[in-house]
C-alpha cells in the first residue's frame, strides 16, 4: 500500500514538473527549448507601413523570446529596391523584409531558404492561400512566409445602383458591360457625367495594368512562362477560337473608352478613377483592398460597398490579380535564425490576425479566413486573397510601363489589337 502511495506521489510530482516546464516554455522563461530559437538578439526589419501598424506585436515577441528585440524601419516602395541592393552591397543588410511578390523573380537569388524546422512546403500549402506557393524555390524550399496581400476587387456606389434599380453587384464581365451601359450618363455633347465603369484607358485609371493582367489570366493567357519566356498573346494549345485570349481581353477592356461603341463609359478627359468614385460620379471602380480606407477618408459620406472581381462566367474558377507580400530573409543577414523565428511568429494564427485587424485587412492563413465570413467587407478581401493568381513578373516597374503603353496603343488606335500586343512583346524582350 505504501509503495502505491509513493507511486501516486511520483506521478503527481512528475506531472507538476512537466506542466511547469511547459508553462516556462510558453512564457519565454526557457526560450532555448523553443523550436528553431537559439537565443536573443536584434532583428532589423524593413517594411512599408508605419511601425504603429504592428501595435504591440514586437513587444510581445520580446516577451515570448527573452533577450530578443525588433528594430523596424519603414521604407518607401519607390526606393525600396535600390535601398535594399545598396544595403547588401555595403554589408548592412536587414534581417527580415516585407517583400513584394512582383520582385521575387528578379531577386530570388538573394533570398535565404527557411530551415525545415521553421517552415516546409507542406506547411505553406496547408496553412496559407495558394498564392503563397509562389515563394517556393525549384527545390521546394520556403523562401518567404505570406504576411498580407493587395488584391483587386470591385467597388460599387450603392446609391447609383439604387437609382438605376440595380440590386446586386455584377458577377461576370458581361454583367459589368450591361450595367455600365445602363448607368452611364452623357450630356448633349457626349461628355460623360456619370460613368458606369472605369475601364479602357491607362492615363487616368488607377490599377489599369492590374485590371488588364486579371483579364488576361482569367482568359487563359499566362503572360510569362515560369522559365521566363514571354507568351503574351500566344495561342494556347488546344484553343480553337480565332480570337486569342489576349486579344479578347484587350478588346473588351478598350471598348469602354471607345467613343464609337455604345459601351463607352470612360474617357481620358475624366478625373482619376478613384477620385471620381470618391466624388460619387463613378458607379464601378476596380481597386485594391488598400483603397477602401483611402476612399473612406476622401468621402466619409459615400455609400459604397465591395464585391469580388467579376469573372468570365459564373462557373469559372475565381481569379483576381495583385501582389503578395511575404516575410523574407536575405542571405546577407547576420541573424537569420532569429529572423526566421520572427517571421514564423508574425505569421502565426493569432498574431497574423491581430496585425491584419490594425490594417483593416485579412490574415492569409486558411484557419483564420473563415472568421471574416460575416463581415461584408473583409469577407470580400478574404475571397480575393484565396483567388489571388500571380504571374512570373520579371520587372514590375518595366512591366507596368509596357502594359500601360499597350492599353494606350489600343485606345488610340495605333494599329490593330494584335499589332499592339506584338509591340508589347517586343518591348518586353527589349527592356527585360
Amino acid at each position: 500500500m505504501q509503495t502505491t502511495n509513493y507511486l501516486q506521489v511520483g506521478v503527481i510530482v512528475g506531472a507538476i514538473v512537466l506542466v511547469t516546464i511547459a508553462i516556462m516554455i510558453l512564457t519565454g522563461f526557457l526560450p532555448g527549448l523553443r523550436q528553431g530559437f537559439s537565443g536573443g538578439g536584434t532583428v532589423v526589419m524593413w517594411g512599408f507601413d508605419a511601425e504603429d501598424s504592428f501595435g504591440d506585436v514586437f513587444h510581445k515577441f520580446g516577451q515570448v523570446y527573452r533577450g530578443s528585440m525588433v528594430k523596424y524601419l519603414k521604407k518607401s516602395p519607390i526606393n525600396f529596391e535600390n535601398e535594399l541592393l545598396n544595403a547588401i552591397a555595403r554589408g548592412d543588410s536587414p534581417d527580415l523584409i516585407i517583400f513584394p511578390s512582383d520582385l521575387f523573380i528578379k531577386h530570388k537569388d538573394i533570398l535565404a531558404a527557411a530551415p525545415a524546422i521553421t517552415m516546409t512546403e507542406r506547411e505553406i500549402s496547408q496553412q496559407f492561400v495558394d498564392a503563397a506557393k509562389t515563394f517556393l524555390s525549384a527545390k521546394n524550399e520556403v523562401l518567404g512566409m505570406p504576411f498580407y496581400a493587395e488584391t483587386l476587387q470591385l467597388y460599387f456606389n450603392k446609391d447609383i445602383f439604387t437609382e438605376n434599380f440595380v440590386t446586386l453587384p455584377p458577377e461576370t464581365w458581361d454583367e459589368v458591360l450591361s450595367l455600365s451601359g445602363k448607368i452611364t450618363r452623357k450630356d448633349d455633347s457626349g461628355n460623360i457625367l456619370i460613368s458606369g465603369a472605369a475601364l479602357g484607358r491607362a492615363v487616368n485609371i488607377k490599377n489599369a495594368a492590374t485590371i488588364l493582367t486579371a483579364l488576361l489570366l482569367q482568359s487563359g493567357d499566362p503572360i510569362f512562362k515560369p522559365n521566363g519566356e514571354i507568351v503574351l498573346g500566344d495561342l494556347p494549345d488546344g484553343f480553337k477560337s480565332s480570337l486569342r485570349p489576349a486579344e479578347s481581353a484587350l478588346l473588351f477592356f478598350s471598348d469602354f473608352s471607345n467613343p464609337a461603341k455604345v459601351a463607352q463609359s470612360w474617357s481620358a478627359a475624366l478625373p482619376d478613377s478613384r477620385d471620381m468614385f470618391a466624388a460619387g460620379k463613378l458607379a464601378m471602380y476596380f481597386g485594391s483592398n488598400r483603397d477602401f480606407d483611402i476612399i473612406k477618408t476622401q468621402n466619409p459620406h459615400l455609400n459604397f460597398a465591395v464585391a469580388p472581381l467579376p469573372q468570365l462566367s459564373k462557373n469559372a474558377v475565381s481569379i483576381t490579380s495583385g501582389v503578395l507580400y511575404n516575410l523574407v530573409v536575405p542571405k546577407a543577414s547576420k541573424n537569420q535564425t532569429l529572423a526566421w523565428t520572427l517571421a514564423k511568429y508574425l505569421t502565426s494564427r493569432d498574431i497574423s490576425a491581430e496585425y491584419a485587424k490594425t490594417k483593416n485587412d485579412v490574415s492569409l492563413r486558411r484557419d483564420v479566413l473563415p472568421v471574416y465570413s460575416g463581415d461584408s467587407v473583409k469577407s470580400v478581401f478574404a475571397k480575393s486573397a484565396l483567388a489571388l493568381r500571380l504571374w512570373p513578373n520579371p520587372d514590375p516597374a518595366k512591366s507596368e510601363t509596357i502594359f500601360r503603353a499597350l492599353i494606350e496603343d489600343v485606345a488610340l488606335g495605333r494599329g490593330t489589337i494584335r499589332e499592339s500586343i506584338d509591340r508589347a512583346k517586343a518591348r518586353f524582350n527589349q527592356k527585360i
